[in-house]
C-alpha cells in the first residue's frame, strides 16, 4: 500500500517541465536501461505463485528471515528498483553498502531479489509508506515529516540496517519554515501530485521530463490514483499521439517490463490503459469513460547524480543482474 498526500513541486521546476518537447520516434529510457536489460522488477514474495499454489510449492527462500511479509511493501520494491539501478552506475559504491542479488536470488529469482529489498523491509515495518522516505532514509539515515510524506510504516528498532549509506553526498531535505504547512525542498527527490489542472500536454511533458532528465521515476496509481507504487523506466508515444509508459510493478505477479497508454478524460483524470493487442494489466473498470485500467495519481523523482559507469548498448545488462531476469520475463506484448 501507498500513501498519498496532495504535494506540489516547486512552480520554477513544474514551469520547466511544461516546455514543448517533440514526440519521440523510438522508445526513450533512463540511462543504462534498454527494452532487454538496466531495469529492475523486485516482486514482493506475497505476489507471486509457485507451482500449484500451495505452501509445499514455495521455496526455501519464502520463508528466509531476510524476506519478511511484505503484502504492503510496493512502495519498498519500487523505491528498491530505483536504487539499485542508481547504485548501478556508481563506481564509489562503499563496500558495506547493500547491493546488487537478494541472499536468497538462486532459490527464488522471482521475488524479494534485490539486497536492497531486503535491506527496507527488515528494517521496516510491513505497512504503508513513500518511496520519498525509503529514499532519504538509504541515503541520509533519518526521516521525514510525516505531515508531507505520510507513512504507516516505521522503522524496527532491532534492524540490522541503519540507513545513511551515502550520507557523504549531503543531499538532506531542508525545510526552511517549518510549520508553515509547505513541503520544504529536497536535492534527493522531486514529487508532484496530479490535480484536474492539468491538461493532457502539462500531464505528458511532467512523465517525459523525469525520464529525459534521467531521473529514476515512480508512479503512484490505484482505482482512484491512489494506493499503490510501481517504477517507470521509459516512454514512447504511439501513431495516434498517446503517451505510452514502460513500467513495472511489484505486484503484477510476473517478472518483466509492460508498457501502458496514458489517456486523459474530459474532467483531466488520468488513466493507465493496456496498449491495443497486449495483455491487460490492471483490470479496475470505469464505465463512465468507456476504459480499464487504473488512475494515476502522483509521480516521485529521484535526482540523486548518477555516476560514471554507464552501459554502452546492446550489452545493458553486463554491470546488472537484470539480464538473469530474461529467462523469466513474461512479456506481454503481443503484436
Amino acid at each position: 500500500m501507498f500513501s498519498l498526500s496532495t504535494r506540489l513541486l516547486p512552480a520554477a521546476l513544474l514551469a520547466w517541465c511544461l516546455l514543448p518537447e517533440p514526440s519521440c520516434a523510438t522508445p526513450v529510457f533512463l540511462e543504462n536501461v534498454s527494452e532487454s536489460g538496466g531495469w529492475y522488477d523486485c516482486n514482493k514474495k506475497t505476489k507471486w505463485t509457485w507451482g500449484d499454489g500451495s505452501i509445499l510449492a514455495r521455496p526455501s527462500g519464502y520463508y528466509s528471515s531476510d524476506n519478511p511479509f511484505d503484502n504492503q511493501l510496493c512502495w519498498a520494491a519500487a523505491a528498491s528498483n530505483v536504487l539499485q539501478w542508481w547504485q548501478d552506475t556508481r563506481s564509489d559504491l562503499p563496500p558495506t553498502t547493500p547491493n546488487g542479488k537478494s541472499s536468497t536470488y538462486d532459490n527464488m529469482p522471482e521475488a524479494c531479489q534485490l539486497r536492497i529489498y531486503q535491506a527496507i523491509t527488515t528494517s521496516w515495518s510491513n505497512k504503508g509508506g513513500s518511496v520519498e522516505q525509503a529514499w532519504n532514509w538509504w541515503f541520509n539515515g533519518d526521516t521525514l515529516p510525516d505531515v508531507f510524506f505520510p507513512t504507516e510504516s516505521v522503522i524496527q528498532g532491532a534492524s540490522a540496517h541503519e540507513g545513511g549509506y551515502w550520507k557523504e553526498l549531503k543531499l538532506n531535505y531542508v525545510d526552511p519554515n517549518p510549520g508553515d504547512g509547505i513541503p520544504g525542498d529536497s536535492p534527493l527527490f522531486g514529487f508532484y501530485s496530479f490535480w484536474n489542472g492539468d491538461d493532457k500536454n502539462g500531464v505528458y511533458s511532467i512523465l517525459r521530463q523525469s525520464i529525459n532528465n534521467n531521473w529514476g521515476t515512480t508512479l503512484t496509481i490505484g482505482k482512484d490514483g491512489r494506493g499503490h507504487a510501481i517504477t517507470m523506466w521509459g516512454y514512447d508515444m504511439d501513431p495516434d499521439g498517446n503517451l505510452i509508459v514502460y513500467l513495472t510493478d511489484s505486484d503484477d505477479y510476473s517478472v518483466g517490463m509492460f508498457r501502458q497508454k496514458v489517456l486523459l478524460d474530459k474532467e483531466n483524470n488520468i488513466y493507465l490503459t493496456s496498449v491495443d493487442g497486449e495483455d491487460d494489466v490492471y483490470d479496475n473498470t470505469y464505465a463512465d469513460v468507456g476504459l480499464t485500467g487504473c488512475q494515476l495519481g502522483e509521480i516521485q523523482s529521484f535526482k540523486a547524480p548518477l555516476g560514471d559507469l554507464v552501459i554502452p548498448e546492446p550489452s545493458a545488462a553486463v554491470l546488472s543482474f537484470c539480464g538473469l531476469f530474461l529467462s523469466l520475463c513474461h512479456r506481454r506484448r503481443t503484436v
